[in-house]
């Protein structure tokens, strides 16, 4: 049973609830007990390691064949 992230259109309380497979049941807010709620995406962590990918691997090596292949067709 995973917990999701909601918020409430009325009051704009962010709270976590823990949901049943299959359960139905509209969700309320703790703060108001308003019924419009919204399910927010999860979170997702992103660790980035080493030097970097793009800028180490792609940037310098694409930018030096698109320029000699634009020098050749102008001759």
């Amino acid at each position: 049973m995973p917990f999701y992230r909601y918020q409430c259109e009325v009051c704009g309380d962010v709270f976590k609830v823990l949901v049943q497979n299959g359960d139905s049941t509209p969700i309320k807010c703790p703060e108001c007990k308003s019924e419009k709620t919204k399910r927010l995406l999860p979170r997702i962590g992103v660790i980035y390691k080493g030097n970097g990918y793009y800028s180490t691997d792609y940037a310098k090596k694409g930018n030096k064949s698109k320029a000699t292949t634009s020098s050749k067709i102008e001759e």
